[in-house]
């Protein structure tokens, strides 16, 4: 029997990724076998558009397991396509935590998804708190959080959950074009801080912190949701950069080596992420994901709402 991604009972409660054309769903579900017994396993299916069908098809799947206690409730926090610094390819990656009913203990576990369809394990680290907010994957694989005014991260290479060492609020995560200082964060420095009220930067990979306003100029930087860095090179020590941004005030916002160029008057709310989409000699799209599934295009040409 034929699958397709509309019928496809089996992912209740699916996250999506979209990669080289072909929709990604990921579930958590609780198997049972006489062999191995209860256990929860993270499954996933890759689904390919059939032009002669004209729907999803799905091309492969698989699962692995994540928890083999009854007492345990995996869920997933995150899906992101990033880049793998290790393999230099943009591959699918899944956040899942695993929380145990008699320890306030969270298990976290990041796996990415191979090209041979193997679900692989990248980093795990356990906290004494549940993840909630901000969290967004970058690339290396690095995860990133917030908690209790405070901003934490981790990967493959760093080994261990670490803390930058200015508390941030408003926080937006990115990455950078560059071959260093990739990942960094912005937000507004709090009370404690030094600087009260003051927008500062920090560079994941050196630790180095840095005016923000290279990148967002420092009002946006309170209201800015998401962003994407379209281009970025230093020049004479200075970065320079080109930015889009989607805020609180329902804009898509462009900026120029830190200065509005241009604006767009958003239809949703609560936007979520940035992608480019392009589409050939249509040109190249903005596509901007918000909260409760809505979904808008943004040409880059006109910095119009298609």
């Amino acid at each position: 029997m034929t699958e397709t991604l509309l019928s496809e009972g089996l992912y209740r409660n699916p996250h999506r990724l979209s990669l080289w054309g072909k929709i990604i769903l990921f579930d958590c579900r609780r198997a049972f076998s006489a062999d191995d017994g209860e256990r929860d396993e993270l499954i996933f299916g890759r689904f390919a558009f059939e032009r002669g069908d004209n729907r999803f098809l799905k091309a492969s799947h698989g699962a692995a397991v994540i928890g083999r206690k009854t007492s345990t409730h995996v869920s997933i926090v995150k899906c992101e396509c990033v880049r793998d610094a290790r393999k230099r390819v943009v591959t699918p990656c899944v956040l899942v935590t695993r929380k145990s009913e008699k320890r306030e203990i969270f298990v976290y576990r990041l796996l990415t998804l191979s090209c041979s369809n193997r679900l692989e394990s990248c980093i795990e680290f356990k906290l004494t708190y549940q993840m909630r907010g901000d969290v967004s994957i970058l690339q290396g694989p690095t995860v990133l959080w917030t908690n209790a005014g405070n901003v934490f991260y981790t990967s493959a290479q760093t080994g261990e959950v670490r803390q930058i060492p200015i508390q941030l609020s408003h926080v937006v995560f990115g990455e950078l074009p560059i071959d260093k200082e990739q990942v960094f964060i912005l937000g507004l420095q709090n009370e404690a801080s030094q600087s009260k009220g003051q927008t500062s930067g920090f560079f994941v990979d050196s630790g180095h912190a840095f005016d923000s306003a290279m990148i967002l100029p420092h009002p946006y930087v309170c209201i800015a949701r998401c962003i994407l860095v379209l281009s970025a090179e230093r020049v004479d020590g200075m970065l320079k950069s080109a930015v889009v941004a989607a805020t609180s005030n329902q804009q898509l916002v462009y900026f120029k080596d830190g200065i509005v160029k241009d604006t767009c008057q958003l239809p949703f709310r609560c936007p979520e992420d940035i992608e480019m989409a392009n589409t050939g000699r249509n040109g190249c799209l903005f596509v901007i994901l918000f909260q409760e599934g809505h979904v808008c295009a943004v040409r880059k040409e006109t910095f119009q709402v298609c």
